[in-house]
């Protein structure tokens, strides 16, 4: 899979991210196009697919961010699809099924878009050099996987065998681990090394809302279950 590398760009606030419009469940997670109007172009030899690093539990929220920004610029043709991978499983709890959409490769949204056209001198390529820019721009982005401003292209087998998982993945069941009044450590996110109690189980949506103490008064957050350790 893809590693991250150690300094992704412009790090936003987390309430940057919140500004951007959300999806319903039903929408992008199963990798829809980035617009009609360009539909034709993912043939397009100068595609090649990328991706960015986002904050997990953010993603469907992201690439709607940049869905928009494509269909609304003078240049949409300069983008392909953009996806997030997702997976179905089926959540059980207390006897209960609930099957829920999720991203399997969290932390990340991946795209179509130009390649450096490397017979040209960097400061002259405008194509790679507004795509790059309007991906950096996006609220939600923290930065391209590969490079800052210069991102390397993801190698293609990498990418089919991602979107060959999303293809054949089947339905997982999953026990949220977690119960009303555990106490639990936060070990990601904006609350990461936070102490808490569990105050609600979320299954739908796979995460906890914890109650912290932040700055003197107890706070409730919600937390992705992959971010929490029993204390």
């Amino acid at each position: 899979m893809i590693d991250e590398e150690n300094s992704p760009a412009a790090q936003p606030r987390p309430e940057d991210e919140a500004r951007g419009d959300d999806l319903s469940d039903n929408e992008a997670v199963e990798g829809a196009a980035a617009g009609d109007a360009h539909e034709d172009e993912k043939a397009d030899e100068r595609y090649s697919w990328f991706a960015v690093y986002v904050y997990s539990g953010h993603e469907r929220k992201v690439m709607g961010n940049l869905k928009r920004r494509i269909e609304l610029s003078v240049e949409p043709e300069l983008f392909g699809q953009v996806v997030v991978p997702a997976e179905e499983v089926v959540i059980q709890r207390g006897g209960r099924s609930t099957k829920t959409t999720r991203p399997f490769f969290p932390g990340y949204v991946i795209f179509q878009m130009v390649a450096r056209d490397h017979s040209l001198e960097k400061a002259d390529d405008k194509d790679f050099i507004n795509a790059t820019n309007l991906v950096l721009t996006t609220p939600g982005v923290r930065g391209f996987v590969g490079g800052r401003r210069d991102p390397a292209p993801l190698d293609n087998s990498e990418v089919a065998r991602i979107l060959h998982t999303e293809e054949s993945s089947e339905e997982r069941v999953e026990e949220i681990p977690y119960s009303i009044g555990d106490h639990v450590s936060i070990t990601e996110g904006p609350f990461a090394n936070f102490d808490g109690t569990v105050q609600e189980v979320i299954p739908e949506r796979h995460k906890v809302k914890v109650s912290v103490t932040v700055f003197g008064r107890a706070t409730p957050v919600e937390v992705d279950v992959t971010q929490l350790n029993k204390s």
